[in-house]
């Protein structure tokens, strides 16, 4: 009954909710998945305690006898067959040595009664729920769990440093499923190797009180007792879900209509360009492409090993770092390209990464933040001569393919983001801006909040331009491309 009674409360909240979104969020929440987690921080032992239910829907034409959940969390183990890093990154990542983390289950049931999970996978990385009944098209299933996730010392998507506590892709998430079966892809070390639905998620997080937490979603109450403070969050319809924790951040905000801008800082001396810049390229794709559907959006300054990192509601952007307002932009543009029309990104990485480049390179050029003429030559001059250098060592594959084929971390930057920007450049130099921002908007109305392939994006710039473009895109992506000179 109790549990029943929490189930009908939480419908009645996403019911309220959904008059502060788009009617397209709204619309998609009905037919979600739901993830209430609620977990606790031990800042000492730097370990999360959760609880999490999930409320799976068949959606697959299909029965199916298990149910797959990534639990990302178990690759930064120290018996792990790869690092979550390639070993160009491991300095950056483990500043202070290696480290290691994992996640370990005390319960898994389903309707309230407990089976016998597996953890598999090419790297133990898999979850696997066995259902008491097949799940049939239609039908829905309540996943509960008990975990601990002990976190790594690491500059990471998940990690702790001396500034910020990372939470991203921290919790067990259903394994997308297409062609048939759940794809139970693996944690590359290379690029952004997620694929999923969009869902949506009340999750509460305890930690001590001298941190804030920056989040995806949006607060719906905090409360402080005995030195802990307890946020809870609510987010309808987003791809993921993350947070950054940190005893040491301030915050400063913009409003942007009807949306919140965010910045929570340790360390910036000029916080107020990097929440201008995320502000501005918000208010630019809302107008260019499609409005911006969600009540926040939060950038967060973070101990990262890379550039900056994109989820829902939330930018990561690496502190310190020299171009630290174009990842800014970048990880603004992300929220469009990869948040709001998802892809897969082990497969297609080059239509959320090249896109976001270009698109980002465009902005800067309209804010006189950079010159768009210098940006593409700079990115032509960077891509011909890797080819150059590379070519003389034998045939180099210039093509835009799979995260796993790539050679190493660099190729994969060259062509998925060098490379793919290149392409886009073409498209726009073709089309024109207005033409461009048309095939944007129209790709945008039809593949929000769905994982898009590339044809829906091949139809949209076909349409927007008046003839089929799908030429173009198969000679970038085939490697048949010649990339002309930029003078």
């Amino acid at each position: 009954m109790k549990k029943f009674l929490t189930l009908l409360l939480l419908a009645v909240m996403l019911f309220a909710l959904v008059g502060c979104n788009g009617n397209f969020v709204e619309e998609k929440s009905r037919n979600a998945d739901n993830y209430t987690i609620v977990m606790s921080y031990d800042n000492d032992n730097h370990k999360l305690s959760a609880t999490q239910t999930v409320t799976v829907t068949n959606r697959w034409d299909e029965g199916v006898d298990s149910l797959k959940f990534h639990i990302y969390a178990n690759q930064y183990r120290q018996d792990a067959s790869w690092s979550v890093v390639t070993s160009s990154y491991r300095s950056k990542a483990y500043p202070n040595g290696s480290s290691w983390g994992n996640i370990t289950f005390d319960s898994v049931s389903c309707n309230g009664e407990a089976v016998p999970y597996v953890i598999e996978g090419q790297d133990m990385d898999i979850l696997s729920v066995p259902l008491k009944e097949t799940l049939q098209p239609f039908q829905t299933v309540e996943v509960d769990m008990t975990y601990e996730i002990q976190l790594a010392n690491i500059l990471h998507r998940l990690g702790y440093g001396n500034n910020t506590v990372n939470l991203g892709n921290f919790y067990p998430v259903l394994c997308f499923w297409e062609d048939g079966e759940f794809q139970c892809t693996p944690y590359y070390n290379i690029g952004d190797p997620f694929v999923t639905e969009v869902a949506n998620y009340d999750v509460t997080v305890n930690v001590p009180t001298e941190f804030l937490v920056a989040s995806t979603g949006a607060l719906a109450e905090s409360k402080t007792e005995e030195q802990r403070t307890t946020y809870r969050y609510t987010a309808l319809a987003v791809r993921d879900f993350a947070m950054v924790l940190s005893d040491k951040f301030k915050v400063t905000s913009q409003q942007v209509g009807d949306v919140t801008v965010n910045y929570y800082y340790f360390a910036d001396s000029d916080s107020a360009s990097a929440l201008s810049v995320a502000a501005g390229m918000l208010s630019y794709l809302s107008e260019k492409v499609g409005k911006y559907p969600y009540s926040v959006f939060n950038v967060a300054e973070a101990d990262f090993c890379y550039g900056g990192m994109e989820y829902p509601n939330l930018a990561l952007v690496t502190s310190g770092s020299s171009q630290y307002l174009t990842a800014t932009a970048h990880e603004t543009a992300h929220q469009w390209f990869y948040a709001l029309i998802g892809n897969d990104q082990i497969k297609y990485a080059w239509m959320d990464e090249g896109l976001t480049e270009f698109v980002t390179m465009l902005y800067m050029d309209t804010v006189q933040e950079g010159s768009l003429h210098t940006s593409i030559k700079n990115a032509f001059r960077t891509y011909t001569t890797y080819v150059d250098v590379l070519g003389q060592y034998g045939k180099l594959d210039v093509s835009l393919r799979a995260i796993p084929q790539y050679k190493s971390d660099s190729e994969y930057v060259y062509m998925t983001y060098v490379k793919s920007s290149l392409m886009f450049y073409s498209l726009y130099q073709t089309m024109g801006e207005t033409k461009f921002y048309k095939a944007l908007s129209d790709y945008y109305n039809n593949c929000k909040l769905t994982v898009a392939h590339p044809q829906n994006m091949v139809s949209s710039f076909s349409k927007a331009f008046g003839s089929d473009m799908s030429g173009v895109f198969d000679s970038f992506v085939e490697g048949k491309d010649i990339i002309g000179q930029v003078e």
